[in-house]
């Protein structure tokens, strides 16, 4: 069990309108900022090292949040010290919580650290713990006070824990120099088009930061990388005052879930679809149909199914086993992929004053993949008991599935819990009509430069603004 009372504070006082803490033991570290009413927390949890070798390469290939530092201090190699920090991304939790989340964290950095090392082996770098420096190699990290900014990941001001936006009003953008406002009644069901994939993705995003900002939990499937983005600070504060932004920039609480983490039952994929992928055709494809039904699970229960298959003059025992041996190769390459898994864990953090995303890695490349969002999809609908945004990001394979387009689709549009945000570079990248797809349409120009087309309104041009979290498109002002 951890005891906080063998950690040490390195800093405590104002950060911005707020009670900042530090406070580190050995080579842990953990920043918190606590909330106005002081029932939660803004946390970050960091493992520091002393890092010899190229280490501005190596951290460029890292899939892990992390922070280099570098402090000189004469001519020599030997005068340039060099740290990584490897960090958490910021979450707020409850104050009940805070040990036990540490301990999570810390259990979290390790793992990440071991798979590090794993890989450092490779390049010529030596990562040695903070803890096991010497007093003066320790004194260089802690003597300068650049440090506290450095594993301080929050906002610098104005930081009210959400309380600077409310549902009704929410800025989109502005026109003529006039800030436009809307709420989250008007982004039920959001298409975006036009302009190149950036673009794109970067108004798909901004709908999801209003749906953030007004306390609703996000779900984004996303085959870019883009969309881990939520969780870091907007660089460029500058521009958020110049759309009438008063707040400082922030990440929100998101995390990313690897592909097929989620299992699927096999069953989700239709059986035309499964001979579809795998060629199977004539007496394979027959034998298939008899034995594929709604209760299967995995590919391992359709070979069950196989081995009472009775046979006829079509389906052989040679046909058999061909396709039984078949099932083999499959079940190799994708045995992975299939089971059932309970997808109220996407649903596990919640928060009273902030929304939270979960972030679901894909392949578009892979055939699997449309069966996978359909699958979550046709899950969640049954689970969730409050309104959640599902961003699909450059979705017409999704939505023009032969097999299963319609079905995710009317789950999308019918059930009045689940609102959606999804992409195409044209609007004829869909087979249905823009009616039947979405009630708003966003058609990007180029950057944050939009025309929105509400429904029963006039088009509106305008510049959308931009967003709290870190984003490399260029914006117009």
């Amino acid at each position: 069990m951890l005891s906080l009372s063998a950690w040490e504070t390195i800093f405590e006082g104002k950060y911005g309108d707020q009670e900042l803490s530090i406070l580190y033991n050995d080579d842990y570290f953990v920043s918190f900022l606590r909330s106005r009413h002081q029932d939660s927390l803004l946390i970050q949890v960091y493992k520091v090292f002393l890092a010899y070798g190229e280490l501005e390469l190596f951290v460029e290939t890292l899939p892990n949040q992390c922070i280099f530092y570098q402090k000189h201090l004469d001519l020599g190699e030997k005068n340039t010290h060099k740290f990584l920090l490897i960090n958490t991304e910021t979450e707020l939790i409850d104050n009940m919580a805070f040990t036990s989340y540490i301990e999570k964290k810390i259990a979290q950095l390790n793992k990440q650290t071991s798979s590090i090392i794993s890989v450092i082996k490779s390049y010529n770098i030596k990562l040695v713990s903070l803890k096991m420096l010497s007093e003066d190699q320790r004194s260089i990290f802690f003597s300068d006070p650049f440090i506290i900014k450095t594993i301080t990941n929050f906002p610098t001001k104005n930081i009210n824990f959400l309380e600077n936006s409310t549902v009704n009003k929410l800025i989109i953008g502005k026109k003529n120099d006039v800030t436009i406002t809307g709420n989250i009644e008007t982004l039920r069901s959001v298409l975006v088009t036009g302009s190149e994939l950036d673009d794109r993705l970067y108004s798909v995003k901004l709908v999801c930061e209003n749906y953030l900002l007004s306390g609703k939990k996000v779900l984004v499937f996303d085959s870019t990388g883009v969309f881990k983005s939520l969780s870091y600070p907007q660089q460029h504060e500058d521009i958020l005052f110049n759309f009438d932004i008063k707040i400082a920039p922030f990440g929100f609480p998101s995390k990313s879930v690897d592909y097929f983490k989620i299992k699927m039952p096999l069953s989700v994929v239709p059986k035309k679809a499964f001979c579809s992928i795998f060629h199977l055709t004539s007496i394979s494809e027959k034998i298939i149909e008899k034995i594929y039904s709604n209760d299967l699970l995995t590919i391992a229960d359709l070979r069950e199914k196989m081995v009472s298959l009775e046979t006829d003059d079509d389906i052989t025992e040679f046909e058999k086993k061909r396709v039984f041996n078949k099932l083999n190769i499959i079940e190799k390459k994708y045995a992975t992929y299939f089971g059932k898994t309970d997808c109220s864990m996407l649903f596990e953090d919640s928060y009273s004053q902030i929304g939270s995303c979960r972030i679901l890695r894909i392949n578009l490349d892979d055939p699997f993949c449309v069966y996978y969002i359909y699958s979550v999809i046709k899950e969640i609908e049954n689970i969730i008991k409050e309104d959640v945004l599902v961003a699909i990001p450059e979705s017409k394979e999704t939505i023009n599935s032969l097999f299963v387009g319609n079905d995710v689709l009317k789950i999308l549009v019918e059930n009045p819990k689940l609102n959606y945000v999804i992409s195409s570079e044209y609007l004829s990248d869909f087979i249905e009509n823009f009616d039947n797809l979405a009630k708003v349409h966003i058609e990007v120009i180029s950057g944050n430069d939009v025309v929105i087309r509400y429904p029963d309104r006039d088009p509106l041009r305008l510049l959308l603004r931009p967003t709290l979290t870190s984003s490399n498109v260029f914006l117009k002002q």
